[in-house]
């Protein structure tokens, strides 16, 4: 009988995972730390349905770090799959050691003991940002990595991925999805949740680059999917679309009854703007909103080739017009500031 973990239960890839999977009759096992807000998902459970509450109770929640390899062993040894979806994401390189710390080390606790347990499946929710470049051609999964100016989270998920890889030479079975920017509701202070609260503030000002994106709904079904399948030992590139930063923004700001951005900002003022952030949030005592990293992501036009995930599922994707609409209504509703 099949038993579901989900490690990061309370973050966006890791809350809609689990509002599909009880969808599918399972009753899934979730990770949460001390303090984390699992009000928060039963909040983004009552975006797509009058059940929530219904749905929300039929997930199994524990309280463990994945840095704590004795209370983590007691539930991996109850379990036959597990999403790893838990991440620290941050572009803040002052944090590198914890991201390494979190995403490496945790993962390398997931994989020994799916190893020890010996788990039926993995899948792995990696990032886009352990891809080598491909020589200004679309970046698939064959492009090798390169330690050159890489962040510290890119640094820490590519470390992940190779405990993962490690696994799977071991014998574990599994999948890694490396996904683009991921749009959706319910976190408005990271990823698309920090675009949208920037687009009502930043006026005219947009950056030159441009990214892909998907919509978490189609993420995580993907991922079920591919859990679902024979396919194991391999990752795949999840996109279903590239967009520029302007027409991001453009269609956040008209959600938002905004005037949409004109002015294209160079990576040179953005630095500038780094620096002021920087002594901003010294004399604040306050995180950097900004960083060199977020200049880099932001100032380049990041293609990638999804063709593999495309050739290995039946998959229609969703418009990602209508899932930024989505989120933006969602946000007004809950009027964010």
């Amino acid at each position: 009988m099949k038993k579901i973990l989900v490690t990061g239960g309370t973050g966006l890839v890791g809350a809609h995972l689990l509002y599909f999977l009880v969808k599918m009759g399972e009753t899934p096992i979730a990770i949460k730390r001390v303090g984390s807000d699992i009000e928060n998902v039963k909040k983004i459970f009552h975006y797509y349905t009058t059940d929530a509450d219904i749905i929300f109770n039929k997930i199994i929640w524990k309280e463990c770090d994945i840095l704590d390899v004795v209370s983590l062993d007691k539930i991996v040894e109850k379990v036959t799959h597990i999403y790893h979806c838990a991440a620290l994401v941050s572009f803040n390189n002052k944090l590198k050691d914890k991201m390494i710390e979190i995403n490496t080390v945790g993962s390398s606790n997931l994989v020994d003991l799916s190893l020890k347990h010996q788990i039926s499946r993995f899948c792995y929710v990696s990032s886009i940002a352990t891809l080598g470049g491909n020589n200004n051609m679309p970046v698939n999964e064959s492009c090798y990595w390169t330690w050159k100016n890489q962040s510290g989270y890119a640094t820490s998920k590519h470390l992940a991925e190779m405990e993962v890889w490690r696994g799977f030479a071991e014998g574990l079975a599994g999948v890694i999805v490396n996904p683009s920017l991921i749009i959706g509701p319910g976190f408005w202070n990271s990823g698309i949740g920090t675009i949208i609260k920037k687009t009502k503030i930043s006026g005219p000002f947009y950056p030159p680059g441009g990214c892909g994106v998907i919509d978490v709904k189609d993420l995580t079904k993907i991922m079920i999917q591919l859990m679902n399948s024979g396919i194991q030992n391999e990752r795949f590139i999840i996109n279903s679309e590239h967009i520029s930063y302007k027409k991001l923004m453009t269609l956040v700001s008209k959600s938002l009854n905004r005037r949409p951005p004109f002015i294209k900002l160079s990576p040179f003022v953005m630095r500038i703007g780094i620096f002021f952030d920087s002594i901003w949030s010294m004399i604040c005592r306050k995180e950097i909103t900004l960083s060199t990293d977020a200049v880099k992501y932001t100032t380049t036009n990041i293609l990638l080739d999804s063709t593999k995930i495309n050739n290995t599922i039946n998959f229609t994707y969703t418009n990602i017009v209508d899932s930024l609409k989505e989120c933006v209504t969602i946000f007004k509703q809950e009027k964010i500031s």
